[in-house]
Formats: structure tokens, C-alpha cells, sequence
């Protein structure tokens, strides 16, 4: 909050990221030099702790691109991000954000085709209802079968679990995420198989996808439905 010195302060910020090992930090200089010629953003994601980061979805696009990553794990990173904003240029950008675009990576072999995968996300769209904003393929998943993006701009998934700690105003809005699924991800192949011939089941998949989601990204609230639908799911293997 020191307008004077900024400038100079942020050069002093120190964060541990997806090129460095555990314990060590780099700074926001460090990160510029190792920048390539087409990258135009700093990412960062935040979390509680490494592995939590390193486990979940949003990291893999930027892995299978080489793409540096910083990691958050103070509760006031989100807030310090967002008043730097840019560092050499260079602006500041939440990886796990909706509106991050990555560079095309080559199409694996494997995936479902382009007309399967617009059927399947149309059916999960329909499916899913006013619980998703969007559904789409997702450019950034390499592993998971899928990851939900918070549809609010003005509220990280950090920031709403701040919110609705302290009770403010806002935390307990209506939640709206956009789903991207990974049309090579073998959970996806079967679910567009099943989608057709066992409708019912697929629709307890469905679900249970998104709340998978919505785990990595901290932002289910209420596991009781996921459980009562992990039980049914069972009752059929």
C-alpha cells in the first residue's frame, strides 16, 4: 500500500515456483529473465501449500508448454497480486483464470474427434444446467478429465473462501463455474459412450465431475449431495 516505493518494493517479493525446487524462491526480476519471447503475461496460482498445486489440474497447460508458474501460498498473496498488477511490462495473470489462453500444444492421438466432443459438451451443458456457465474442450488439460473455472471475474475461488470465512457480503452468491473437459481423458471417452446408453448413470457421472472440480478448486461448499450421489454410483459397480 506504499504508492511511493512500489516499485521498489515489489522487487523485493520472493515465491517458490514451478521451475524452482521446494524451499527455494525466485523473484519477479528472476522470472522476466526466463521468459520466452512469446510469453507477454507473469502466472501465478494460488494455494495452500506445493503439493496442493503441483496435484491439481490448472498446472499441466503450463507444464506441457514450459511455461513458469509462481505459487501463492500466503492469504494475502491475492490481495498483493492484484495491487501490483504488472512487473516490468509484464501483467500479472491467475493461471487457473477463465480467460487465460494457451498456445495450441499438437493433437494427441486417442481423443475423442471435434463432432463427439461438441455432442458430449452440449449433453453436459443440458445435463448440468444452471450449475455451469459454459462447457467446453479445454486447451490446458493434459491428465485430468476436467477443471471448473469461476464464471465471476470480480471473485477468485481464494477470495469467496476469504469472503465466506468472514461472512461478508457476496460469499454466499449463487456459484457459476465454467467446466473445460480433456476430450482425451479415458473418463470422458467412456462417459460420451455411456451418455447414450445409460443416460441415468451418466448423469450421476456428470455431476460427480463437476463436484470433482469444484473440489480442486476449492469451491464446493456442500459435500452431502456428492456422497448420497457417490453411494448410488456404487450401488451400480
Amino acid at each position: 500500500m506504499d504508492y511511493t516505493h512500489k516499485d521498489q518494493i515489489t522487487k523485493l517479493l520472493r515465491f517458490e515456483s514451478s521451475l524452482t525446487e521446494k524451499g527455494k524462491t525466485t523473484s519477479l526480476g528472476d522470472y522476466v529473465t526466463r521468459m520466452g519471447t512469446e510469453q507477454k503475461e507473469i502466472y501465478y496460482l494460488i494455494g495452500p501449500n506445493r503439493a496442493a498445486i503441483e496435484s491439481g489440474p490448472y498446472l499441466e497447460g503450463f507444464k506441457a508448454r514450459n511455461l513458469e508458474v509462481l505459487f501463492c501460498y500466503e492469504s494475502v498473496d491475492e490481495y498483493v497480486m492484484n495491487n501490483v498488477r504488472e512487473f516490468d511490462g509484464k501483467k500479472l495473470t491467475a493461471a487457473d483464470h477463465a480467460d487465460v489462453k494457451l498456445a495450441d500444444l499438437p493433437k494427441p492421438e486417442g481423443a475423442l474427434s471435434e463432432d463427439d466432443t461438441k455432442t458430449l459438451t452440449t449433453w453436459l451443458k443440458e445435463t448440468l444446467g444452471e450449475r455451469v456457465a459454459e462447457v467446453k474442450a479445454s486447451d490446458r488439460l493434459v491428465d485430468s478429465p476436467a477443471l471448473a473455472l469461476n464464471a465471476d471475474k470480480f471473485m477468485s475461488p481464494h477470495l469467496r473462501r476469504m469472503m465466506k470465512a468472514m461472512n461478508k457480503d457476496g460469499s454466499e452468491s449463487p456459484l457459476r463455474v465454467n467446466l473445460e473437459i480433456n476430450p482425451r481423458s479415458a473418463v470422458m471417452k467412456r462417459l460420451f459412450e455411456t451418455h447414450t446408453a445409460a443416460p441415468e448413470k451418466a448423469k450421476l457421472v456428470a455431476e460427480q465431475i463437476l463436484d470433482n472440480a469444484l473440489i480442486s478448486a476449492g469451491l464446493l461448499d456442500d459435500a452431502n449431495a456428492m456422497v448420497a450421489r457417490l453411494y448410488k454410483l456404487l450401488e451400480s459397480v
